[in-house]
């Protein structure tokens, strides 16, 4: 490809894709070698009323280099004078620094610390990545380093540069080297782009002549309102809910708060805040067992993000109140929510909500996984307190997923089922500390069930509890760890465990455990 097509490529490059594709380069270096090509690319913010007087010349007005602040000195009636400059690249501004330690160390190439702290990003030093997190907790990369090539995203840079209110400037220059007799020498000067071409006597061996392009391109600032940083954040958008009607008919509502009624007088003829909206229970699968999450009787965690509260203790249903739909949740969120929308159809609230929604009382929930979860924690610290050794060993960090998961069954399915039997033995039955336990009976046994059962032997309820432990225990051996087969389907039976009654099969052992954790505190 001779040199004159790869300057026309560089060119419609320049003009068509620099600065418009999501992903700008604002640094960039192609250092002179034996190849037949050097280049770089940088770029400076620089002051509204300086941006023609930048525009008059192609050359590049701040070179690659540390920037920041220093001092400057002159004379005023014959006294020399000393000021400082926060920066001393007025009026332009430079977003990346190359800083030169002087062959000390390697150079480092650096963003402009007021951009990162802006945007809050994080430093990802293993990948050399600046990341943002939307509403979701989801990551954005916003500026990534590949070999010597600085990249920022597209609507981050504008936005910076609508908040500082300057214009930016981004610099190219590009150098080919060839044998060809080449002699070309011209300026261009358009709106928002000048640059200038021109040859000459190579400076690498092997090449007679070089052409060169240097210019730099305008990305003009748009108003400040446009930034999308505080107090100039976007409106939210709030999705609508059903709140009553039929298949026929349905009823729906914005869960914008401001414009649903209160007990205030506030939009009168509107639904109140306080509309339960209901939801199919797969709603949670997205959340059970991530550790992003946090699940608690009446309230749904992001990690340091959001927090909804909602109704989680009918077995049928989750139910939120609409305007806490629209105040808690972020915009990408309520629109998952609202793939699960249910008719109200004749659904209520939990008594638990009720009681702490309306009546205002201190209400323990209904709901095995949450009696479950709760005892569970309750029995751990009680046996910690009273032996200085916990009775179940806690999970390792890899393993506290199988607690986290462990629910009342969202769907009367199979898998479900598996999943939750075999989390609730890993984190029962397989977790049982059996060194310190058969030290405080003194025995020789190894196994942890009979261990238990040693425990409870004189309760009334022992024949249950060994029930209770056996018959988890063999259903996870015999279907879930391992292939089904004849001796699942006994098991199965043996404890009248059907595809019908899944979620009642699976509560019962929950709150069989309860039994056994509230036993062992009597010991």
């Amino acid at each position: 490809m001779s040199v004159l097509v790869k300057l026309e490529k560089y060119i419609e490059f320049i003009k068509t894709n620099h600065g418009y594709d999501n992903w700008i380069t604002v640094y960039k270096t192609l250092p002179i070698s034996d190849k037949d090509n050097d280049a770089g690319m940088y770029c400076a913010l620089v002051s509204k009323d300086e941006t023609n007087n930048a525009l008059q010349n192609n050359g590049w007005d701040v070179s690659v280099g540390k920037g920041g602040s220093g001092f400057s000195y002159s004379y005023e009636n014959a006294e020399k004078v000393v000021r400082y400059h926060s920066n001393i690249d007025e009026p332009f501004l430079r977003l990346v620094l190359v800083i030169d330690y002087h062959g000390i160390v390697d150079n480092s190439v650096e963003i402009l610390e007021e951009f990162r702290l802006l945007f809050n990003l994080y430093h990802d030093q293993k990948n050399n990545r600046y990341l943002d997190f939307d509403d979701l907790g989801e990551l954005i990369e916003v500026i990534k380093f590949e070999n010597d090539e600085v990249k920022i995203r597209r609507r981050y840079l504008e936005s910076f540069i609508a908040f500082k209110q300057m214009d930016f400037l981004l610099y190219f220059e590009s150098t080919w080297h060839t044998s060809e007799p080449i002699a070309l020498e011209y300026d261009v000067k358009e709106e928002n782009l000048t640059y200038t071409v021109y040859s000459g006597d190579s400076y690498v061996d092997g090449y007679s002549r070089f052409i060169r392009i240097c210019g730099k391109k305008l990305i003009a600032c748009e108003n400040i309102e446009s930034c999308n940083i505080w107090p100039f954040e976007k409106e939210k958008k709030y999705q609508s809910y059903i709140i009553g009607g039929d298949e026929d008919k349905l009823i729906e509502f914005t869960s914008n708060p401001e414009k649903l009624s209160n007990y205030f007088g506030k939009n009168p003829q509107s639904p109140h805040y306080l509309t339960p909206v209901f939801f199919k229970n797969e709603v949670m699968n997205k959340y059970y067992g991530n550790s992003d999450y946090i699940i608690e009787d009446g309230y749904l965690i992001r990690n340091g993000l959001w927090r909804l509260r909602f109704d989680n203790n009918s077995n049928d249903h989750i139910s939120v109140f609409l305007g806490d739909l629209g105040r808690d949740l972020p915009e990408k969120e309520q629109l998952y929510w609202k793939s699960f929308n249910l008719i109200p159809d004749g659904r209520k609230i939990s008594t638990a909500n009720y009681e702490r929604s309306f009546l205002g009382n201190f209400f323990d929930s209904e709901k095995a996984e949450h009696i479950f979860k709760s005892e569970f924690k309750t029995f751990q610290e009680y046996w910690f307190k009273k032996n200085s050794w916990y009775f179940f060993l806690p999970l390792a960090e890899k393993d506290q997923h199988f607690f986290n998961s462990i629910r009342t069954l969202l769907s009367n399915e199979q898998a479900e089922f598996d999943s939750q039997v075999l989390a609730l033995a890993k984190t029962t039955i397989d977790s049982v500390n059996v060194k310190e336990l058969s030290k405080f009976l003194n025995s020789e046994e190894s196994k942890s069930i009979n261990l238990i059962l040693m425990l409870v032997e004189k309760s009334e309820r022992y024949r249950d509890f060994t029930d209770l432990l056996r018959g988890l225990q063999s259903i996870r051996s015999t279907g879930v760890a391992h292939r089904k087969g004849s001796e699942y389907a006994k098991q199965m039976n043996k404890y009248e465990i059907n595809e019908e009654n899944y979620r009642d099969s699976f509560d019962k052992f929950l709150i069989g455990l309860v039994m056994l954790f509230r036993e062992l505190q009597t010991i």
